[in-house]
């Protein structure tokens, strides 16, 4: 078989896999630091025009720049916050020009990492935003923002609907749903998460809360269980 047939073969196989995996997905709530929340950015804040603004920055460069927009009618200015540009990279969420205090207001509220099952897991992760729009008692032009930094992943995704439910176990969560807890806890709080319908076929063990070895993780939370470790149960 020539080479080019081979990698047609190849690019076909991984698009029906594709195909068939397509909306398979679950998350994790991850950890992130706020770097920076309040009532007026001045990027962009004397602007009647401006509806608010969702950013990811992922290099020095940038984020300096925009630092510098945000902070630019603070005196003394305002040191640039330290980030890891190699492994983490900063999310904002702003809310746009408001003509009155004391009532809107925008917060990110929590964080979580998508897993969305293919051939191999892709890297993405929800931001999930809680906004406020109602107009407040104090007549004053505010920009509200939220600015956190979160370790580096491919893609992101803003969320505006309703954040996902907490729980501390499954009776918790919906007949389809468990309650799934960051990778290394078992208790606590974890989020409702809808249980995977259909895993890929690969090996990639994991070790369960309930101390038994599943294939991977899909397999772990299609049983409606949280991941203790990587690798088998020992």
């Amino acid at each position: 078989m020539s080479n080019c047939n081979k990698t047609l073969i190849t690019f076909l196989f991984v698009m029906l896999v594709s195909f068939l995996f397509q909306g398979i997905a679950y998350s994790q709530t991850i950890p992130f630091d706020t770097i920076d929340k309040g009532d007026y950015s001045y990027y962009k804040g004397n602007d009647p025009d401006f509806s608010g603004a969702e950013m990811v920055i992922r290099d020095w460069k940038t984020w300096a720049w925009f630092w510098a927009k945000h902070t630019g009618g603070v005196q003394p200015l305002l040191p640039l916050p330290k980030v890891d540009f190699r492994a983490e990279m900063v999310v904002a969420a702003i809310l746009g020009y408001q003509t009155s205090g004391g009532g809107p207001s925008i917060e990110i509220s929590s964080i979580g990492a998508i897993f969305g099952y293919y051939v191999f897991p892709i890297k993405s992760i929800r931001v999930f935003v809680k906004e406020n729009r109602t107009p407040g008692p104090l007549d004053v032009i505010t920009n509200p923002y939220y600015i956190v930094k979160v370790a580096k992943s491919n893609s992101v995704i803003f969320d505006h609907g309703s954040e996902e439910k907490t729980c501390v176990d499954n009776a918790e969560c919906a007949e389809n749903q468990f309650c799934l807890f960051s990778e290394g806890k078992c208790s606590g709080s974890g989020a409702c998460t809808e249980k995977p319908k259909v895993c890929p076929l690969y090996y990639g063990p994991v070790c369960g809360c309930d101390m038994n070895t599943y294939g991977n993780p899909c397999e772990a939370y299609g049983n409606g269980v949280s991941i203790l470790y990587a690798g088998e149960c020992k």
